[in-house]
C-alpha cells in the first residue's frame, strides 16, 4: 500500500510507470467535475468514479488478482484500512469478471489511512484492503483508477 498525496502521484512512477498516465488525465480533468460512473483509459485502465456514504468497518476485506487500485478521495473524507495477504483468512469465491474477492477477516499489522480530499492510497493485489469507512464525513466522492498489473 502506498498514500500520498495526489500531487505527488508522479513521484511514484518508478514504481508503476502506469501511474503517468493517471497523472496525466489528472492534469486534463477536475475529478470533482467528473459524473459518476465509468471512463476508460489508455493500456487497459480505467475509472469509477461513485459517490456514496461511509459505513462501519466491517470484516469484509477485498482484493483483486489482475487490477492494482489507485482510490483518490475526491470530496469528503473516510479511513482505509490495508493488510498483507498472507495475514488474510477465510478467501471467498473469486469473481473473475469484476476482479475482486473477499476475505473474512485479517490479522496482524493493519494500516489505517484517513483518507482526506486530495490524498490517494495505492493498492496492489498483494494488498487485501477495506475502504469507505466511516471517518467524519456523511458523503464521500471518490474516484478507483483501476490499474492491470
Amino acid at each position: 500500500m502506498i498514500t500520498d498525496k495526489i500531487t505527488n502521484l508522479r513521484s511514484y512512477a518508478s514504481y508503476n510507470e502506469k501511474f503517468n498516465i493517471v497523472a496525466d488525465f489528472l492534469e486534463k480533468n477536475t475529478l470533482a467535475d467528473l459524473p459518476c460512473g465509468r471512463i476508460d483509459l489508455e493500456d487497459g485502465i480505467f475509472l469509477n468514479v461513485s459517490e456514496y456514504t461511509p459505513y462501519a468497518a466491517g470484516d469484509k476485506w477485498e482484493a483483486h488478482k489482475r487490477y492494482a487500485d489507485l482510490q483518490i478521495v475526491v470530496s469528503g473524507d473516510e479511513c482505509m484500512d490495508g493488510a498483507a495477504l498472507a495475514d488474510c483468512i477465510g478467501a471467498g469465491q473469486y469473481f473473475e469478471e469484476d476482479d475482486y474477492m473477499f476475505y473474512d477477516k485479517c490479522e496482524g499489522s493493519i494500516a489505517t489511512v484517513k483518507a482526506v480530499a486530495g490524498t490517494f492510497a495505492y493498492f496492489a493485489p498483494t494488498d487485501p484492503h477495506r475502504p469507505g469507512i466511516k471517518y467524519t464525513s456523511d458523503t464521500v466522492k471518490k474516484a478507483v483508477f483501476k490499474i492491470p498489473v
